[in-house]
Protein backbone atom coordinates (compact mmCIF):
# COMPACT_ATOMS: atom_id res chain seq x y z
CA UNK A 1 0.00 0.00 0.00
CA UNK A 2 1.50 3.37 -0.98
CA UNK A 3 1.52 6.53 1.11
CA UNK A 4 -1.55 8.10 -0.46
CA UNK A 5 -3.53 4.92 0.04
CA UNK A 6 -2.46 4.69 3.69
CA UNK A 7 -4.03 8.08 4.33
CA UNK A 8 -7.02 7.29 2.13
CA UNK A 9 -7.82 4.22 4.17
CA UNK A 10 -7.18 5.97 7.46
CA UNK A 11 -9.86 8.38 6.31
CA UNK A 12 -12.22 5.57 5.38
CA UNK A 13 -11.71 4.00 8.80
CA UNK A 14 -12.42 7.27 10.55
CA UNK A 15 -15.56 7.80 8.49
CA UNK A 16 -16.76 4.29 9.23
CA UNK A 17 -16.24 5.09 12.90
CA UNK A 18 -18.46 8.16 12.55
CA UNK A 19 -21.23 5.89 11.35
CA UNK A 20 -20.64 3.53 14.24
CA UNK A 21 -20.21 5.86 17.20
CA UNK A 22 -23.03 6.00 19.70
CA UNK A 23 -23.63 9.46 21.05
CA UNK A 24 -26.33 11.51 22.61
CA UNK A 25 -26.94 14.56 20.41
CA UNK A 26 -27.89 17.65 22.32
CA UNK A 27 -29.66 19.92 19.85
CA UNK A 28 -29.50 23.66 20.44
CA UNK A 29 -31.80 26.35 19.13
CA UNK A 30 -28.98 28.41 17.60
CA UNK A 31 -28.52 28.15 13.83
CA UNK A 32 -25.61 29.73 11.96
CA UNK A 33 -26.30 32.60 9.58
CA UNK A 34 -27.52 31.61 6.13
CA UNK A 35 -24.96 31.69 3.35
CA UNK A 36 -25.93 32.65 -0.18
CA UNK A 37 -24.76 30.02 -2.69
CA UNK A 38 -22.02 31.20 -5.04
CA UNK A 39 -22.83 31.40 -8.75
CA UNK A 40 -21.44 28.32 -10.55
CA UNK A 41 -18.08 28.81 -12.26
CA UNK A 42 -18.56 27.73 -15.87
CA UNK A 43 -19.82 24.23 -15.01
CA UNK A 44 -18.91 21.40 -17.38
CA UNK A 45 -22.55 20.62 -18.06
CA UNK A 46 -22.82 23.90 -19.97
CA UNK A 47 -19.39 24.08 -21.62
CA UNK A 48 -19.25 22.29 -24.96
CA UNK A 49 -15.45 22.09 -24.99
CA UNK A 50 -15.43 20.39 -21.61
CA UNK A 51 -18.38 18.14 -22.45
CA UNK A 52 -16.48 16.95 -25.52
CA UNK A 53 -13.36 16.34 -23.42
CA UNK A 54 -15.16 13.91 -21.14
CA UNK A 55 -17.02 12.25 -23.97
CA UNK A 56 -13.60 11.38 -25.36
CA UNK A 57 -12.22 10.20 -22.01
CA UNK A 58 -14.78 7.91 -20.33
CA UNK A 59 -12.03 5.75 -18.81
CA UNK A 60 -9.19 7.32 -16.83
CA UNK A 61 -6.45 5.80 -14.67
CA UNK A 62 -5.11 7.51 -11.56
CA UNK A 63 -1.31 7.58 -11.29
CA UNK A 64 -0.27 8.13 -7.68
CA UNK A 65 3.00 10.03 -7.34
CA UNK A 66 5.16 7.84 -5.08
CA UNK A 67 3.86 4.40 -6.06
CA UNK A 68 4.69 5.00 -9.72
CA UNK A 69 7.80 7.11 -9.24
CA UNK A 70 10.29 4.59 -10.64
CA UNK A 71 7.76 2.87 -12.91
CA UNK A 72 7.44 6.11 -14.87
CA UNK A 73 10.90 7.45 -14.09
CA UNK A 74 11.99 7.88 -17.72
CA UNK A 75 10.30 8.83 -20.98
CA UNK A 76 10.87 5.29 -22.25
CA UNK A 77 9.14 3.74 -19.27
CA UNK A 78 6.23 6.14 -19.64
CA UNK A 79 5.88 5.29 -23.32
CA UNK A 80 5.74 1.57 -22.58
CA UNK A 81 3.17 1.82 -19.78
CA UNK A 82 0.98 4.39 -21.52
CA UNK A 83 0.84 2.19 -24.62
CA UNK A 84 -0.42 -0.69 -22.48
CA UNK A 85 -3.11 1.56 -21.03
CA UNK A 86 -4.17 2.79 -24.44
CA UNK A 87 -4.33 -0.77 -25.77
CA UNK A 88 -6.93 -1.80 -23.17
CA UNK A 89 -9.22 1.17 -23.76
CA UNK A 90 -7.99 3.78 -21.28
CA UNK A 91 -8.58 7.29 -22.65
CA UNK A 92 -7.11 9.50 -19.94
CA UNK A 93 -4.63 9.64 -17.08
CA UNK A 94 -4.73 11.56 -13.81
CA UNK A 95 -1.12 12.42 -12.98
CA UNK A 96 -0.69 13.01 -9.25
CA UNK A 97 2.03 15.65 -9.01
CA UNK A 98 1.83 16.42 -5.28
CA UNK A 99 1.48 13.61 -2.81
CA UNK A 100 1.04 13.57 0.96
CA UNK A 101 4.60 14.77 1.74
CA UNK A 102 3.92 17.93 -0.29
CA UNK A 103 6.84 17.35 -2.66
CA UNK A 104 5.99 17.89 -6.33
CA UNK A 105 6.62 15.99 -9.56
CA UNK A 106 7.06 18.94 -11.89
CA UNK A 107 9.43 21.86 -12.42
CA UNK A 108 8.32 24.19 -9.64
CA UNK A 109 9.69 27.53 -8.52
CA UNK A 110 7.61 27.28 -5.32
CA UNK A 111 7.69 23.76 -3.92
CA UNK A 112 10.49 21.25 -3.40
CA UNK A 113 10.62 18.59 -6.09
CA UNK A 114 10.49 14.87 -5.44
CA UNK A 115 13.57 13.48 -7.21
CA UNK A 116 14.41 10.39 -5.13
CA UNK A 117 12.04 7.79 -3.71
CA UNK A 118 12.72 4.37 -2.22
CA UNK A 119 16.26 4.30 -3.60
CA UNK A 120 15.41 5.39 -7.14
CA UNK A 121 16.56 8.79 -8.42
CA UNK A 122 15.23 10.44 -11.55
CA UNK A 123 17.65 12.41 -13.70
CA UNK A 124 17.93 16.04 -12.66
CA UNK A 125 16.72 17.29 -16.04
CA UNK A 126 13.74 14.90 -16.17
CA UNK A 127 10.43 16.78 -15.92
CA UNK A 128 8.01 14.05 -14.85
CA UNK A 129 4.80 15.94 -15.66
CA UNK A 130 5.98 17.33 -19.00
CA UNK A 131 7.06 13.88 -20.11
CA UNK A 132 3.74 12.43 -19.01
CA UNK A 133 1.97 15.01 -21.17
CA UNK A 134 4.17 14.34 -24.21
CA UNK A 135 4.03 10.56 -23.96
CA UNK A 136 0.35 10.52 -23.02
CA UNK A 137 -0.62 12.63 -26.02
CA UNK A 138 1.35 10.31 -28.32
CA UNK A 139 -0.92 7.50 -27.13
CA UNK A 140 -4.11 9.56 -27.50
CA UNK A 141 -4.60 10.01 -23.76
CA UNK A 142 -6.18 13.07 -22.18
CA UNK A 143 -3.97 14.32 -19.35
CA UNK A 144 -5.33 15.55 -16.01
CA UNK A 145 -3.16 16.72 -13.14
CA UNK A 146 -4.03 16.27 -9.47
CA UNK A 147 -2.67 17.52 -6.15
CA UNK A 148 -3.17 16.43 -2.54
CA UNK A 149 -4.18 19.93 -1.64
CA UNK A 150 -3.83 20.38 2.11
CA UNK A 151 -1.17 17.70 2.58
CA UNK A 152 2.29 19.09 3.32
CA UNK A 153 4.20 16.43 5.18
CA UNK A 154 4.62 12.83 6.17
CA UNK A 155 6.70 10.82 8.60
CA UNK A 156 7.56 7.99 6.23
CA UNK A 157 8.70 5.07 8.38
CA UNK A 158 10.74 7.35 10.62
CA UNK A 159 11.84 9.82 7.94
CA UNK A 160 9.93 13.12 8.26
CA UNK A 161 9.55 15.07 5.02
CA UNK A 162 7.59 18.10 3.89
CA UNK A 163 7.04 21.70 4.88
CA UNK A 164 5.38 20.96 8.22
CA UNK A 165 8.76 19.61 9.31
CA UNK A 166 11.09 22.01 7.47
CA UNK A 167 9.27 25.36 7.64
CA UNK A 168 8.20 26.81 10.97
CA UNK A 169 5.43 28.85 9.34
CA UNK A 170 3.83 25.64 8.05
CA UNK A 171 4.48 23.75 11.27
CA UNK A 172 2.45 26.44 13.02
CA UNK A 173 -0.56 25.99 10.71
CA UNK A 174 -0.66 22.21 10.60
CA UNK A 175 -3.95 20.68 11.67
CA UNK A 176 -4.57 20.35 15.38
CA UNK A 177 -6.51 17.28 16.38
CA UNK A 178 -8.55 16.35 19.41
CA UNK A 179 -7.35 13.37 21.43
CA UNK A 180 -9.48 10.97 23.43
CA UNK A 181 -8.56 12.80 26.66
CA UNK A 182 -9.82 16.10 25.29
CA UNK A 183 -6.32 17.47 24.75
CA UNK A 184 -5.55 19.25 21.47
CA UNK A 185 -2.29 18.29 19.75
CA UNK A 186 -0.54 19.02 16.47
CA UNK A 187 -1.39 16.34 13.94
CA UNK A 188 2.27 15.34 13.52
CA UNK A 189 2.45 14.60 17.25
CA UNK A 190 -0.32 12.03 16.82
CA UNK A 191 -0.32 10.83 13.22
CA UNK A 192 2.19 10.29 10.43
CA UNK A 193 0.44 12.74 8.12
CA UNK A 194 1.11 16.46 8.04
CA UNK A 195 -2.14 17.95 6.84
CA UNK A 196 -2.70 21.69 7.19
CA UNK A 197 -5.61 23.53 8.75
CA UNK A 198 -7.73 24.46 5.70
CA UNK A 199 -8.98 27.62 7.41
CA UNK A 200 -5.52 29.17 7.62
CA UNK A 201 -4.92 31.92 4.98
CA UNK A 202 -1.29 30.83 4.47
CA UNK A 203 -2.42 27.27 3.76
CA UNK A 204 -5.00 28.41 1.22
CA UNK A 205 -2.74 30.92 -0.50
CA UNK A 206 0.14 28.48 -0.79
CA UNK A 207 -2.01 25.74 -2.28
CA UNK A 208 -3.63 28.19 -4.70
CA UNK A 209 -0.18 29.31 -5.82
CA UNK A 210 0.77 25.72 -6.67
CA UNK A 211 -2.44 25.13 -8.59
CA UNK A 212 -1.91 28.33 -10.56
CA UNK A 213 1.71 27.45 -11.27
CA UNK A 214 0.98 24.01 -12.66
CA UNK A 215 -1.98 24.96 -14.86
CA UNK A 216 -0.18 28.05 -16.16
CA UNK A 217 3.01 26.23 -17.15
CA UNK A 218 1.71 22.89 -18.39
CA UNK A 219 -0.69 22.03 -21.21
CA UNK A 220 -3.03 19.75 -19.32
CA UNK A 221 -6.68 19.03 -20.02
CA UNK A 222 -7.93 19.36 -16.47
CA UNK A 223 -7.08 19.84 -12.81
CA UNK A 224 -8.32 17.53 -10.04
CA UNK A 225 -8.54 18.45 -6.34
CA UNK A 226 -7.56 15.67 -3.96
CA UNK A 227 -7.40 15.79 -0.16
CA UNK A 228 -9.17 19.12 -0.28
CA UNK A 229 -10.53 18.39 3.18
CA UNK A 230 -9.91 18.13 6.89
CA UNK A 231 -8.01 15.14 8.23
CA UNK A 232 -11.04 13.64 9.98
CA UNK A 233 -13.72 14.47 12.54
CA UNK A 234 -11.06 15.22 15.18
CA UNK A 235 -9.62 18.17 13.20
CA UNK A 236 -9.25 21.12 13.40
CA UNK A 237 -9.66 22.18 17.03
CA UNK A 238 -6.96 24.85 17.13
CA UNK A 239 -7.62 28.16 18.87
CA UNK A 240 -7.60 29.74 15.40
CA UNK A 241 -10.44 27.53 14.18
CA UNK A 242 -12.47 27.91 17.36
CA UNK A 243 -12.22 31.70 17.11
CA UNK A 244 -13.06 31.56 13.41
CA UNK A 245 -16.14 29.50 14.20
CA UNK A 246 -17.18 31.94 16.92
CA UNK A 247 -17.02 34.87 14.51
CA UNK A 248 -18.75 32.95 11.72
CA UNK A 249 -21.63 31.94 13.98
CA UNK A 250 -21.73 35.41 15.60
CA UNK A 251 -21.47 34.05 19.12
CA UNK A 252 -20.11 35.85 22.17
CA UNK A 253 -18.03 32.81 23.11
CA UNK A 254 -17.42 29.18 22.14
CA UNK A 255 -15.79 26.34 24.04
CA UNK A 256 -14.70 23.03 22.56
CA UNK A 257 -17.21 21.23 24.76
CA UNK A 258 -19.98 23.24 23.09
CA UNK A 259 -19.05 21.20 20.01
CA UNK A 260 -18.19 17.79 21.47
CA UNK A 261 -18.66 17.02 25.14
CA UNK A 262 -17.00 13.63 25.22
CA UNK A 263 -14.51 11.85 22.95
CA UNK A 264 -13.76 8.16 22.71
CA UNK A 265 -12.13 5.61 20.45
CA UNK A 266 -14.10 3.65 17.89
CA UNK A 267 -12.22 1.04 15.85
CA UNK A 268 -8.96 2.80 16.57
CA UNK A 269 -10.10 6.31 15.62
CA UNK A 270 -10.93 9.24 17.91
CA UNK A 271 -14.63 10.02 17.51
CA UNK A 272 -17.32 12.03 19.34
CA UNK A 273 -19.15 10.01 21.96
CA UNK A 274 -21.42 12.83 23.11
CA UNK A 275 -21.92 15.92 21.02
CA UNK A 276 -22.67 19.43 22.22
CA UNK A 277 -25.29 21.99 21.16
CA UNK A 278 -23.05 23.52 18.47
CA UNK A 279 -21.94 20.26 16.82
CA UNK A 280 -24.12 20.59 13.72
CA UNK A 281 -23.22 24.25 13.29
CA UNK A 282 -19.55 23.29 13.57
CA UNK A 283 -19.98 20.76 10.77
CA UNK A 284 -21.50 23.44 8.57
CA UNK A 285 -18.67 25.85 9.38
CA UNK A 286 -16.06 23.29 8.31
CA UNK A 287 -17.95 22.46 5.12
CA UNK A 288 -18.28 26.16 4.35
CA UNK A 289 -14.51 26.55 4.76
CA UNK A 290 -13.85 23.85 2.17
CA UNK A 291 -16.51 25.19 -0.18
CA UNK A 292 -15.05 28.68 -0.04
CA UNK A 293 -11.63 27.31 -0.96
CA UNK A 294 -13.04 25.26 -3.84
CA UNK A 295 -14.77 28.39 -5.11
CA UNK A 296 -11.48 30.32 -4.98
CA UNK A 297 -9.59 27.53 -6.73
CA UNK A 298 -12.23 27.12 -9.43
CA UNK A 299 -12.42 30.84 -10.06
CA UNK A 300 -8.65 31.03 -10.44
CA UNK A 301 -8.50 28.05 -12.78
CA UNK A 302 -11.16 29.53 -15.04
CA UNK A 303 -9.48 32.93 -15.00
CA UNK A 304 -6.22 31.41 -16.20
CA UNK A 305 -7.72 28.88 -18.64
CA UNK A 306 -11.51 29.13 -19.12
CA UNK A 307 -11.77 25.80 -20.94
CA UNK A 308 -9.63 23.81 -18.54
CA UNK A 309 -11.74 21.21 -16.73
CA UNK A 310 -11.95 21.85 -12.98
CA UNK A 311 -12.59 18.59 -11.12
CA UNK A 312 -12.45 16.96 -7.71
CA UNK A 313 -12.24 13.52 -6.16
CA UNK A 314 -13.97 12.51 -2.93
CA UNK A 315 -15.23 9.36 -1.30
CA UNK A 316 -18.72 8.35 -2.38
CA UNK A 317 -19.98 7.76 1.19
CA UNK A 318 -21.83 11.07 1.44
CA UNK A 319 -23.75 9.97 4.51
CA UNK A 320 -20.57 10.20 6.59
CA UNK A 321 -18.30 12.43 4.51
CA UNK A 322 -19.20 15.37 6.71
CA UNK A 323 -16.49 14.00 9.00
CA UNK A 324 -13.78 15.47 6.74
CA UNK A 325 -15.63 18.75 6.26
CA UNK A 326 -16.76 18.18 2.70
CA UNK A 327 -20.22 18.64 1.20
CA UNK A 328 -19.86 17.54 -2.40
CA UNK A 329 -23.59 17.66 -3.08
CA UNK A 330 -25.54 20.21 -5.08
CA UNK A 331 -26.35 23.34 -3.10
CA UNK A 332 -30.01 22.61 -3.87
CA UNK A 333 -29.90 19.29 -2.02
CA UNK A 334 -30.95 19.60 1.62
CA UNK A 335 -29.66 16.70 3.75
CA UNK A 336 -31.43 18.06 6.84
CA UNK A 337 -34.78 17.29 5.24
CA UNK A 338 -33.61 13.89 4.00
CA UNK A 339 -33.01 12.12 7.30
CA UNK A 340 -29.48 13.30 8.09
CA UNK A 341 -29.64 14.56 11.67
CA UNK A 342 -26.09 15.99 11.55
CA UNK A 343 -27.09 18.65 9.02
CA UNK A 344 -28.48 22.11 9.77
CA UNK A 345 -31.18 23.53 7.47
CA UNK A 346 -28.49 25.78 5.94
CA UNK A 347 -25.88 23.04 5.52
CA UNK A 348 -27.08 22.70 1.92
CA UNK A 349 -25.50 26.06 1.09
CA UNK A 350 -22.07 24.51 1.57
CA UNK A 351 -22.59 22.13 -1.36
CA UNK A 352 -19.94 22.62 -4.02
CA UNK A 353 -21.14 20.41 -6.89
CA UNK A 354 -22.05 23.43 -9.00
CA UNK A 355 -18.46 24.66 -8.84
CA UNK A 356 -17.07 21.60 -10.62
CA UNK A 357 -16.99 20.52 -14.23
CA UNK A 358 -16.43 16.88 -13.31
CA UNK A 359 -16.59 15.02 -10.00
CA UNK A 360 -15.31 11.52 -9.35
CA UNK A 361 -16.52 9.44 -6.42
CA UNK A 362 -14.57 6.57 -4.94
CA UNK A 363 -16.87 3.55 -5.02
CA UNK A 364 -14.48 1.53 -2.88
CA UNK A 365 -16.41 -1.61 -2.11
CA UNK A 366 -16.71 -5.08 -3.64
CA UNK A 367 -20.43 -5.33 -2.78
CA UNK A 368 -22.40 -4.51 -5.91
CA UNK A 369 -25.92 -4.32 -4.51
CA UNK A 370 -27.67 -4.11 -1.17
CA UNK A 371 -29.15 -1.55 1.23
CA UNK A 372 -27.43 1.68 2.25
CA UNK A 373 -24.44 3.56 0.87
CA UNK A 374 -21.82 0.81 1.13
CA UNK A 375 -22.51 -0.91 -2.19
CA UNK A 376 -21.55 0.20 -5.68
CA UNK A 377 -25.20 0.54 -6.64
CA UNK A 378 -26.06 2.34 -3.43
CA UNK A 379 -23.26 4.83 -3.94
CA UNK A 380 -24.22 5.48 -7.55
CA UNK A 381 -27.86 6.00 -6.58
CA UNK A 382 -26.90 8.18 -3.63
CA UNK A 383 -24.50 10.31 -5.67
CA UNK A 384 -27.06 10.86 -8.39
CA UNK A 385 -29.58 11.90 -5.77
CA UNK A 386 -27.39 14.47 -4.04
CA UNK A 387 -25.50 15.76 -7.10
CA UNK A 388 -28.75 16.44 -8.97
CA UNK A 389 -26.93 16.63 -12.31
CA UNK A 390 -24.84 19.63 -11.25
CA UNK A 391 -21.68 18.28 -12.88
CA UNK A 392 -20.30 15.38 -14.91
CA UNK A 393 -20.11 12.40 -12.57
CA UNK A 394 -17.52 9.60 -12.79
CA UNK A 395 -17.40 6.60 -10.49
CA UNK A 396 -14.19 4.90 -9.40
CA UNK A 397 -12.89 1.60 -8.08
CA UNK A 398 -9.82 0.84 -5.99
CA UNK A 399 -8.33 -2.20 -7.68
CA UNK A 400 -5.61 -3.06 -5.20
CA UNK A 401 -7.01 -2.36 -1.75
CA UNK A 402 -10.61 -3.52 -2.08
CA UNK A 403 -11.06 -7.14 -1.04
CA UNK A 404 -12.67 -8.56 -4.17
CA UNK A 405 -14.49 -11.89 -4.38
CA UNK A 406 -12.77 -12.72 -7.66
CA UNK A 407 -11.76 -11.08 -10.94
CA UNK A 408 -15.34 -11.23 -12.24
CA UNK A 409 -16.35 -9.10 -9.24
CA UNK A 410 -13.93 -6.41 -10.43
CA UNK A 411 -15.24 -6.59 -13.97
CA UNK A 412 -18.86 -6.40 -12.83
CA UNK A 413 -18.12 -3.31 -10.72
CA UNK A 414 -16.49 -1.64 -13.72
CA UNK A 415 -19.42 -2.46 -15.97
CA UNK A 416 -21.96 -1.18 -13.44
CA UNK A 417 -20.16 2.13 -13.08
CA UNK A 418 -19.61 2.46 -16.84
CA UNK A 419 -23.29 1.89 -17.53
CA UNK A 420 -24.66 4.24 -14.87
CA UNK A 421 -22.23 7.17 -14.74
CA UNK A 422 -20.48 9.29 -17.35
CA UNK A 423 -17.17 7.52 -16.85
CA UNK A 424 -14.87 5.58 -14.56
CA UNK A 425 -11.57 6.21 -12.79
CA UNK A 426 -9.39 3.20 -12.07
CA UNK A 427 -7.25 3.51 -8.93
CA UNK A 428 -4.36 2.95 -9.35
CA UNK A 429 -1.87 2.28 -12.18
CA UNK A 430 0.38 0.46 -9.72
CA UNK A 431 -2.35 -2.11 -9.05
CA UNK A 432 -2.78 -2.82 -12.75
CA UNK A 433 0.92 -2.98 -13.58
CA UNK A 434 2.52 -4.51 -10.48
CA UNK A 435 1.32 -8.07 -9.65
CA UNK A 436 2.49 -7.74 -6.05
CA UNK A 437 0.01 -4.92 -5.35
CA UNK A 438 -3.24 -6.73 -6.15
CA UNK A 439 -4.76 -9.85 -4.65
CA UNK A 440 -4.63 -11.73 -7.96
CA UNK A 441 -0.82 -11.59 -8.22
CA UNK A 442 -0.86 -10.72 -11.90
CA UNK A 443 -0.75 -7.78 -14.27
CA UNK A 444 -4.36 -6.85 -15.01
CA UNK A 445 -4.18 -5.15 -18.41
CA UNK A 446 -5.69 -8.04 -20.36
CA UNK A 447 -8.16 -8.90 -17.61
CA UNK A 448 -9.61 -5.38 -17.58
CA UNK A 449 -9.73 -4.86 -21.32
CA UNK A 450 -13.11 -6.46 -22.03
CA UNK A 451 -14.78 -4.50 -19.24
CA UNK A 452 -13.45 -1.21 -20.56
CA UNK A 453 -14.45 -1.62 -24.20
Amino acid sequence: MNIKQLLNYAGILALCCILAFSCERTQGDLLPPAKKPVTPVDPGAGNEVIKELFEKAPVVVWIEAAANFSRLGTAERMATVFQKLSDIGVKGIVVDVKGIPGLVNYDSKIATQLKTWNGYTQKAEFDYLQNAIVEGRKKGLKVFVSMSVFAEGMNYYGTPMGKVYTDNAFSDIQAQVMTVTGEVKKITDVHAYGLLNPLQPLAQNYELSLIKEVISNYDVDGFVLDYCRYYDISADFSDYSIEGFRKWAKLPSVSRTDIVQQWGVTNGAVTPQKTGPLFNSWLEFRAQTIRDFVSKAGGMVKEVKPNLAFCSYAGSWYDSYYGVGVNWASNTYDPSSDGFNWATPTYKNTGYAELLDMFMTGNYTAALTGPGWWTVQGQINGANKVLKGANIHYGAIDIGNTQWVNLQNVKDAIKMIRQQTKGIMLFDLVHIDDPTTNQFNMQLYDELKASLE
